[in-house]
């Protein structure tokens, strides 16, 4: 995108990954400035789900375009995808190790699933800073790397909590920690066509 400087960096970025299907293009509705609301993207996951994933076949998964960089004219292809979940309310799983997508409660194959929650586990924890010093409360900023079962995706988030060893289930997450994630945004920072 010329002209625009983007912050769309993610700590290893070259290693998440999904394989999937670009499927449609959603514009995002015209604002009363003229401007559009941000694109859904339609990606449909092309690595079979291992029998011991909870991912549904048939799952779409809707990302949004924060930063305009997907190319409408890419509907169709098959590629890889770099997805983000952003906005995350990350717990750490326990008692069982589940992976997967588990799409919203009433999701038909028919659409595509917004908001899923996403069961996997960490291969990497690039950042984690606790902090809110000058809050009445604790705070994490986190970004990791999840198998998720069709790929690698990123986790970027905030975590806030009083006591955060409740809020995740773990005073730390680190590498091999089987983790959920619920309320996700998922963002998509690139779409390599094949």
């Amino acid at each position: 995108m010329t002209g625009r400087t983007l912050n769309v960096r993610f700590p290893l970025i070259n290693i998440i990954a999904v394989s999937c299907v670009f499927e449609r293009f959603v514009p995002g509705a015209l604002h009363p400035d003229g401007r559009r609301y941000l694109p859904l993207i339609v990606l449909r996951p092309t690595t079979p789900p291992a029998p011991d994933t909870i991912t549904p076949e048939g799952l779409r998964l809707g990302v949004v375009d924060r930063h305009h960089l997907i190319a409408e004219s890419d509907v169709g292809r098959t590629g890889v995808a770099r997805l983000v979940f952003a906005l995350s309310a990350l717990r750490v799983q326990s008692p069982l190790s589940r992976i997967g997508i588990e799409p919203e409660d009433g999701w038909t194959t028919r659409q595509a699933s917004l908001t899923p929650t996403l069961y996997g586990q960490v291969v990497t924890v690039a950042t984690w800073e606790p902090g809110g010093e000058h809050l009445p409360y604790r705070t994490l900023y986190t970004e990791m790397i999840i198998d998720a079962g069709i790929g690698m995706v990123g986790l970027r988030t905030t975590v806030t909590a009083e006591n955060m060893t409740a809020a995740i289930g773990a005073e730390r997450v680190v590498p091999g920690d089987w983790v959920e994630l619920q309320r996700s945004r998922i963002d998509i920072l690139a779409f390599t066509p094949e």
